[in-house]
């Protein structure tokens, strides 16, 4: 573990800044031989529906949509959880959230992160010799060493959580409608008495919004803007990310650009609307804001760095259906027998409708035109895969959960995983506990519930022994389990638990790690406590900077 003190360590001395003089993130410096370049860009809370090349009801992705067209889209392909933090962790790392340790959302007075011994992808590159950057969506734990310049991104511009869990100046759309953030002074208070305000939910958020704490948005370090400006945070990603491509691909060194998207999250944006009837719904017209920015990106890498680019576009969970006519489309994935128990079957839960997600991966000359893979396939995947694209290794004395993918996107393969496992996400159970099993075309319920529906209503968890199985080649739609004395059942039910029980003991054998989930007022990013809702006056942007000034 003295790897582990060296990094904590290092990550304390720059916190009080006697390393500045040290800390240069101008990019520069021959690597030899070329190495491709990786875009990984991950929506949140896009449903499976919601891309038109998988759906044909969806007419607003036309930028995806020939994306995937000029690549390859996978049907059958997975999050690593239902819920946003837990599923961004395990793409970072590879591993399932009883391996990483991140089991369910980090808060804004989170002390904790992604633990401090998990090895992101970002590290791992960094070590290779890649320039690294995320943009956008963090929710991996922004206090102190937790921050994501201390796990592997040389450059960060974004906001650190879910952009629900602030308040605005632009509030936008989300249901129930949220308030704008307070604009007059308070009077001048105490810091006991400012955190105590930050501390208490029954004071700070009111029906599900966020009313005493505005939403900050970083650059490295620094808080240059709270509360955020929604309106134009599209538009910033767009440009904070066409100048990271360019100063990176004039550098000579490789890169590596992860982009959580605010999309299609709530509270979605007031983007202005054509004449066209359908661009009066707000979710049709976010949908074709996040599609216009992944195009910006796209478009970027095609002027500078086209033949050596791997661009993957994929999601971290399902729809929010909780949020009715601002939540997306599950395609044909309606999970009908939760629907008739009661509750959601998309976000939060194992139903289809809450981890199967559009993806596309996009490299010219490399994968193959037009191609649409049936493999079953995970954001797990990501990790080994780019590791071994990019000539890395991956860490030693600890057990991976992805696949190295390669035989997929570049040599015809339809073979993916054969079994994947669903961790509870908040709907029934504990979370992070594996109590759903895919295996081929056959997945096994030990489980259900329904999270929350658009009219309130929740499905309740309900433990199945022996477990619900459905076969999804003949019921997408999960409405009718298997008939537990048919012969199917019968022949499928001891590989699935045979599954279970080695994932379970090679997950007991393995190095695993225990987030902190510990909250305290005082982590929670505040640019100046003495003014309202920590109101401050937004800094100008600059490009993307050759030095940082690290401080707490």
């Amino acid at each position: 573990m003295a790897w582990l003190f060296i990094k904590v360590l290092w990550v304390g001395v720059s916190f009080l800044g006697c390393l500045f003089p040290f800390v240069n993130f101008h990019f520069s410096g021959e690597t030899g031989d070329q190495k491709p370049n990786f875009v990984i860009i991950l929506a949140d809370d896009m449903g499976w529906g919601d891309l038109g090349a998988n759906w044909a009801e969806t007419k607003d992705t036309a930028n995806l949509d020939k994306m995937a067209a000029e690549g390859m889209r996978f049907v059958d392909f997975h999050a690593a959880a239902s819920t946003c933090s837990p599923s961004r962790a395990s793409l970072l790392t590879g591993r399932l959230g009883l391996r990483n340790g991140v089991t369910h959302n980090f808060a804004v007075t989170s002390v904790g992160g992604l633990p401090l011994n998990e090895t992101t992808l970002a590290e791992v590159l960094q070590q290779a010799g890649y320039v690294t950057g995320m943009i956008g969506k963090w929710h991996l734990g922004h206090h102190g060493s937790y921050h994501p310049n201390f796990r592997g991104f040389d450059y960060y511009f974004g906001i650190p959580y879910s952009h629900d869990m602030g308040c605005t100046d632009t509030p936008g759309y989300n249901h129930p409608p949220c308030p704008a953030c307070p604009q007059c002074d308070r009077p001048s208070r105490s810091w006991k008495q400012i955190l105590s305000h930050l501390w208490f939910p029954h004071r700070s958020r009111k029906g599900g919004c966020y009313t005493n704490v505005a939403l900050p948005l970083y650059e490295n370090l620094d808080i240059v803007e709270q509360p955020v400006n929604l309106s134009s945070l599209a538009h910033m990603y767009a440009e904070k990310a066409t100048q990271f491509i360019q100063h990176a691909s004039t550098s000579g060194r490789p890169f590596l650009l992860y982009v959580g998207l605010a999309h299609m999250h709530v509270p979605l944006t007031r983007t202005r609307q054509s004449a066209e009837p359908q661009d009066h719904r707000p979710y049709a017209a976010s949908l074709r804001e996040m599609d216009s920015l992944v195009g910006r990106i796209k478009d970027i890498v095609d002027r500078t760095a086209k033949e050596n680019t791997f661009v993957w576009f994929t999601g971290d969970n399902g729809p929010w259906v909780q949020k009715c006519e601002l939540a997306g489309s599950l395609g044909p994935f309606t999970g009908l027998w939760q629907v008739h128990q009661g509750g959601s079957p998309a976000k939060q839960t194992t139903w289809e409708g809450g981890h199967r997600v559009p993806a596309v991966a996009y490299w010219p000359g490399r994968i193959p035109f037009n191609v649409t893979s049936t493999a079953l396939l995970s954001v797990l995947d990501i990790f080994p895969t780019v590791v071994a694209l990019a000539g890395a290794s991956l860490p030693h004395s600890r057990r991976f959960d992805g696949l190295d993918v390669s035989e997929v996107l570049f040599g015809g393969s339809q073979t993916g995983h054969k079994v994947l496992f669903h961790p509870n996400s908040g709907a029934a159970g504990e979370y992070g506990a594996l109590q759903t099993v895919r295996l081929g075309n056959y997945k096994a319920f030990y489980i259900t519930g329904g999270a929350a529906a658009c009219d309130g209503s929740v499905g309740p968890a309900q433990c199945h022994e022996p477990p619900l199985v459905f076969d999804l080649e003949d019921d997408v739609a999960e409405a009718v389990p298997l008939d537990a004395g048919s012969a199917e059942y019968r022949s499928v039910l001891p590989t699935v638990r045979e599954a279970l029980a080695g994932v379970l003991h090679d997950i007991a054998g393995d190095n695993t790690s225990r987030a902190d989930y510990a909250q305290d007022p005082s982590a929670t990013p505040c640019c100046d406590p003495h003014h309202v809702v920590c109101r401050c006056q937004a800094s100008s942007q600059t490009d993307i900077p050759t030095s940082r000034n690290v401080r707490q």
